[in-house]
C-alpha cells in the first residue's frame, strides 16, 4: 500500500518503522534523563539504595490520586524524625518531583501520601489537616511504638476502622489506619 505525501509515495511499512525509531529514541532519552541527578523532572520508578524514585509517577502507573502533606520539624530534630518515620513506621524516602536536592527536609511516601518533612512548606500544603497514612500490620505497629515508648490511642470513633493516634518526636499528632 502506498500512502501519497507531498508529492511522494511512501510506503506504510516506512511510515511504521519511522514510528517506532522515533519511540525508541523517546525512551533513550528518558532514560537519559533519569540518569541525570541535576534534572528536577519525575524519575521512572528506581527503588534501591539511592531511593531515586518518584512517587508521583508509580502512582499514575496505578491510576492513584495523591494527597501531599506537611508535617513541621526544626532543623535538629530531622534525625529523629526519620529514624520515627522510616524505620519504626516503614515510610519509603523519596525523591520529591521538582524539587531540588540538599535542601532542608525530606520527602516521604505512604500508599498514595507524600509527605514532606521540613522547617518551611515551599507550596500550599492543608497544614490544618491531621497526617494520616495507611499501614498494613497496624497491631504490629502499635506494639513497637509502644515498646519504644511513644504513646498511643486508639480511635474507635467509626467501627470498621481501626485508626491509631500517635505523637511523633516532634510533637506533631498523626494517625495510622489500617490500609
Amino acid at each position: 500500500m502506498e500512502i501519497p505525501f507531498l508529492g511522494i509515495e511512501i510506503s506504510a511499512t516506512l511510515i511504521l518503522f519511522l514510528m517506532v525509531l522515533a519511540w525508541l529514541y523517546h525512551g533513550y532519552k528518558q532514560r537519559e534523563r533519569d540518569l541525570n541527578e541535576e534534572d528536577p523532572r519525575p524519575k521512572i520508578k528506581q527503588r534501591g539504595r539511592g531511593m531515586d524514585f518518584s512517587a508521583s509517577r508509580d502512582a499514575a502507573q496505578l491510576n492513584a490520586r495523591f494527597q501531599q502533606a506537611f508535617i513541621p520539624m526544626e532543623p535538629h530534630e530531622e534525625d529523629a524524625l526519620r529514624a520515627f518515620y522510616l524505620d519504626e513506621l516503614g515510610l519509603t524516602e523519596m525523591r520529591a518531583p521538582n524539587y531540588p536536592k540538599d535542601v532542608d527536609g525530606f520527602w516521604a511516601v505512604s500508599g498514595t501520601r507524600q509527605i514532606y518533612f521540613g522547617t518551611q512548606p515551599s507550596f500550599a500544603f492543608d497544614v490544618h489537616a491531621l497526617p494520616s497514612f495507611p499501614i498494613a500490620n497496624i497491631k504490629t505497629v502499635a506494639q513497637q511504638l509502644a515498646a519504644s515508648g511513644h504513646p498511643v490511642v486508639w480511635d474507635n470513633s467509626t467501627a470498621y476502622v481501626q485508626r491509631l493516634i500517635v505523637t511523633d518526636p516532634a510533637g506533631t499528632q498523626i494517625a495510622l489506619i489500617r490500609g
